[in-house]
Formats: C-alpha cells, sequence, structure tokens
C-alpha cells in the first residue's frame, strides 16, 4: 500500500552503519526530545526541567518538534525554541521543506493504521506547510538537519534516530513491533507483519557501534534492554514529549542519559548500564493551557481535531508498566 502518508522516499533510506562515525558531542546529560508537536507548553517545561538539574544539560530534539502548530505565532516559537538547542529532523520537518508533492505528512504509515488516520496526518502537515512558507529561513534550517546523530555520555555511545536505524520513519521500533510481543498492544494498534526480533535490533547495535538508541516516531514510549554476546544494550523510544502518552495521564515523556548514577525523583522508569544512567522523566506541561490552544487552532470537524483531542483530553490506554520492558524497572521498583 502506498500513496500520501505512507511513502518511504529514498532519502529516508540510511544503514546502522551510518551512526558508527565520530560522537558529534559528549554530554555529562542528555535529554533526547521526540514527538514535541509544536506544543509549547511542553517545550516551556522541558526547558525549566533541564534548568533544575545540578549540571548543564545538552537537548536533542530527534524530529517531530512542529505539527499541530499551525498558527505563525506558534510556529514560530517552536522554532526558535528548538533552534537554540541540537536537532535531527522527523517525517514532518522533511515534509516541510520536501518538493515532492506526494509526500504527505511523510510518516511512512504501515498498513495497519487506518486510511482515515492517514488522510487526517496529511491534512494537518497541509496547512503546517501553509504556515512554515512564511517562515523562509526556518524552513533553510530545516533543511539542514541530519536525519540522526550519534554522541556521547557517561562513556557510552548513543544513537539518536527519528524511526529505526534504517529509515528515518522508520516504525520497526514500534512498541507494537518489537519482540517478545505485547499482545494488549496489538491488539490496541491493530498491528499486523513481521515482528522485528531480538536478534535483529542486537545486529542494529553491533553495526552501529552504539550501546543506545533513542527514538520516537511511533508515538507509544517504552525502554528494552537487549544482550549480544554479553554486553548490555538499550533502545529508549519516549513517544511523544507534546501528547498524553499513558492512560490517566496527561503528561508528555523524554529520555535522559546521565553520567550521575542517581535516578531522578520524577523518574517514571529506568535502568543502569556500566556509567550511564537512563530514565523515562514525564514532562508535566499545562494540560488546561494546552488543550485550550489546540482546541483553538483545531476545533471539532478539523483533522487536528478527529487525531488527537481524545488522546490530549484523556490520554491513551497504555499503561506505565507496559513501558519498562525486560530489565528496566518502573520508579522504586
Amino acid at each position: 500500500m502506498g500513496g500520501p502518508g505512507r511513502s518511504c522516499p529514498l532519502a529516508y533510506r540510511y544503514q546502522p552503519e551510518d551512526l558508527a562515525g565520530p560522537a558529534a558531542f559528549a554530554a555529562t546529560t542528555l535529554y533526547v526530545v521526540g514527538g514535541l508537536y509544536g506544543n509549547t507548553c511542553a517545550l516551556d517545561a522541558v526547558l525549566e526541567r533541564a534548568s533544575a538539574e545540578p549540571a548543564p544539560v545538552e537537548i536533542v530534539f530527534n524530529g517531530d518538534f512542529h505539527y499541530l502548530d499551525a498558527p505563525p505565532s506558534t510556529f514560530r516559537a517552536i522554532a526558535e525554541g528548538v533552534g537554540a538547542h541540537r536537532a535531527t529532523l522527523g517525517n514532518v520537518e522533511y515534509a516541510l521543506t520536501a518538493t515532492d508533492t506526494d509526500l504527505g505528512c511523510g510518516c511512512d504509515y504501515p498498513d495497519y493504521i487506518s486510511s482515515s488516520v492517514v488522510a487526517d496526518s496529511n491534512a494537518v502537515v497541509e496547512r503546517l506547510r501553509a504556515t512554515a512558507a512564511g517562515s523562509p529561513e526556518h524552513l533553510a534550517r530545516l533543511a539542514e538537519l541530519p536525519r540522526h546523530l550519534t554522541v556521547s555520555a557517561g562513556g557510552r555511545r548513543i544513537g539518536i534516530v527519528h524511526g529505526d536505524p534504517e529509515s528515518l520513519a522508520g516504525w520497526r521500533l514500534a512498541l507494537e513491533a518489537v519482540e517478545p510481543g505485547d499482545q494488549a498492544a496489538r491488539e490496541h494498534t491493530g498491528w499486523s507483519g513481521t515482528p522485528t526480533s531480538t536478534d535483529e535490533v542486537a545486529d542494529w547495535f553491533v553495526r552501529a557501534e552504539v550501546e543506545v538508541l533513542c527514538c520516537t516516531h511511533t508515538g507509544l514510549p517504552y525502554a528494552q534492554d537487549f544482550e549480544r554476546d554479553g554486553r548490555r544494550y538499550l533502545v529508549a523510544n519516549n513517544g511523544a514529549a507534546g501528547l498524553p502518552n499513558f492512560t490517566g495521564h496527561r503528561h508528555g515523556v523524554i529520555t535522559r542519559l546521565s553520567s550521575d548514577p542517581a535516578a531522578p525523583a520524577d523518574s517514571l522508569y529506568g535502568m543502569e548500564l556500566t556509567g550511564l544512567r537512563f530514565d523515562a522523566l514525564p514532562v508535566r506541561y499545562d494540560a488546561g493551557q494546552w488543550a485550550a490552544e489546540f482546541l483553538g487552532t483545531w476545533p471539532p470537524g478539523t483533522p487536528g481535531h478527529r487525531g488527537y483531542h481524545s488522546r490530549i483530553t484523556s490520554g491513551t490506554w497504555l499503561r506505565i508498566e507496559q513501558a519498562a520492558r525486560g530489565g528496566v524497572r518502573l520508579a522504586g521498583g
């Protein structure tokens, strides 16, 4: 199945070996922020949380920081806030700079995602393109962003992608795709296809010469450790920083990696690799303000409202316990 929103441009493609080059920079503490989706309240909350750290924090926005920010003032606020830090391309940012009119949202949605979801996503990005056209200087900066990044923290090499180690908008690291299969996730998402085996993930780590893979794109957060030849590796998918991720909660999620072995007080779940501490942190933005801003832009009957109002106001079906997989432990566990 192809067409706008389901296509995978050749420019999306790369190989795990492309992550194997020198680290772009080293950090004591690193935040990886994916799926901000144009939520300025979440952006403010991330920056406020970073300012509370005992040591300076490096922040990487790994794509889809734009999306629901159709008002020009909101688009500029996201552009300026993200522009003060490092970033990699998401499919939304790629779509805003692409000349391919058949690309749609650029999500490369798999077949099990409904056609109505795809159509609404395409329509949201089409409206965002009209906004982005008024900021040519920002579009020029987006066009220069890398598709992936390799960094160092706690003596560990960390690969940062948007989708997976082979495609900017790949779905192979979606919660519903990765083995061992989460039956509830597969039922809720309607997943079908070939599962991503633990051997395949471990092979990606070896080929990429990284020990942590940070991703987003697929919407649902989880962290899972893998082992190959006595070495331990970690996948950290933060879901979305700018949307609720769990049932009963309205906060976003980001990934924190630090050489400090202490677990933060607000950790949702985490684990230690030798020399490196991973934690999923909540992004506790003003949910009421975000909902009001969202409705002002995407009232009932619009594609944004159909796609996201329920999640913004009510969260998802996913329980936090489902996101801590393998040797990853819930806070206090």
